[in-house]
């Protein structure tokens, strides 16, 4: 019994990576009304994860190799009947469900988080930068309050306004590594999708 026991407390994340990817889909109807996913479809591709995952000796092994097999079944099959501009959203939405969960080697941070999808603006500062729209600047005095941004302000309008502008005015911004420190960014991409989400809005789909 107390292999039992053990062996069910291991398997749990197996079973948590199910319910969280079924409570993922089924809320899609809310995108579009077509989207509709029975639960005995889902646990028809479930069982088939399960079923090509290689066996392993090891259960900590076995565990990792279900959660991907599963994740990737599951995807798969819910990509295929979506239409394109809503795999993006699905996709969006698995990464953030596998961030909040730790499964991701980016962090997760809620306060990030909630920017990105708010991108909320604090108009009390008069916009400096001529080359640079109002609501951009303002997005920008937002995102200083979050910590590790304190300083983007100040680099935008005194130290490299230049370079900003240049790097504003690029085709693809999201490419293209930000002046001075900020360049750090192209390895924290989520942190960088906060920048982008203020002065480049347009390149989001993209980045």
């Amino acid at each position: 019994l107390p292999i039992f026991n053990e062996s069910r407390e291991v398997y749990r994340r197996v079973a948590t990576e199910g319910s969280m990817l079924y409570f993922l889909l089924i809320q899609l109807c809310v995108i579009d009304h077509m989207y509709q996913y029975s639960l005995d479809s889902f646990i028809t591709f479930f069982f088939k994860a399960i079923d090509k995952t290689e066996r392993k000796d090891d259960q900590e092994s076995r565990v990792l190799a279900l959660q991907e097999s599963i994740r990737m079944t599951v995807f798969t099959w819910v990509a295929r009947g979506l239409f394109e501009k809503h795999k993006l959203i699905f996709t969006a939405q698995l990464c953030f469900r596998l961030m909040q969960k730790r499964s991701l080697e980016t962090e997760y941070d809620p306060d990030q988080f909630n920017f990105l999808l708010r991108c909320p603006l604090k108009s009390e500062s008069d916009n400096p930068l001529e080359w640079l729209p109002n609501n951009a600047w303002y997005a920008i005095q937002r995102l200083i309050e979050l910590p590790g941004f304190e300083n983007f302000a100040v680099n935008m309008e005194r130290d490299a306004p230049n370079r900003f502008k240049d790097w504003y005015n690029e085709l693809t911004p999201e490419s293209v590594k930000l002046p001075l420190d900020w360049k750090k960014l192209d390895q924290k991409p989520f942190e960088k999708l906060l920048v982008i989400r203020c002065l480049r809005p347009d390149r989001m789909t993209t980045a």
